[in-house]
C-alpha cells in the first residue's frame, strides 16, 4: 500500500485502512474510539531527511506522525515506543546510525510540553 504524499489530509476510513495494512489495529481502535480534533496530515521526516542515501524514511516517518497525532496527555510510555519503533524501523532499513540520531531528536524535540505542529498529541485540541 502506498502511503498519503506529505501534507495530504487523510479522512479517518484510509486511517483505518493504513492500520490494517501495518498491523495498528490497537492504534485504530484508540483513534475509532476518540478520534482526535485536528485532521491528520504527515509532514514527513520533521525537521529532518525524508530520504537518506538511497533509503525512504518518509514511510516510518508518516506512521510516526500518525502515532504522535493520536498520542493522548499523560501516554510516556506509548511516546517511548512509538519513537522506539521508528528507530528500529529505520535501523531495519540499513540505516542504525540514523536511526539512533532520529530517536534522540525525536525524543527532544516531540515532547508534549514544547506544543509544536509535531509534538505528542499534536491532532488533540490545545
Amino acid at each position: 500500500m502506498s502511503l498519503p504524499p506529505k501534507g495530504a489530509v487523510v479522512p479517518l476510513d484510509e486511517i483505518e485502512r493504513i492500520c490494517a495494512e501495518y498491523g495498528l489495529e490497537e492504534l485504530w481502535t484508540k483513534i475509532a474510539s476518540d478520534p482526535p480534533d485536528k485532521p491528520f496530515a504527515s509532514d514527513g521526516c520533521s525537521m529532518w531527511f525524508d530520504a537518506w542515501d538511497g533509503v525512504d524514511l518518509y514511510p516510518f516517518c508518516f506512521l510516526h506522525d500518525l502515532k504522535y497525532w493520536a498520542g493522548r496527555p499523560g501516554e510516556a510510555a506509548e511516546r517511548l515506543v512509538a519513537d522506539a519503533e521508528l528507530m528500529i524501523a529505520v535501523a531495519r532499513a540499513g540505516e542504525p546510525a540514523m536511526a539512533e540520531l532520529m530517536f534522540h531528536g525525536v525524543r527532544a524535540g516531540g515532547h508534549p510540553v514544547s506544543r509544536r505542529s509535531f509534538s505528542w498529541g499534536f491532532g488533540r485540541g490545545r
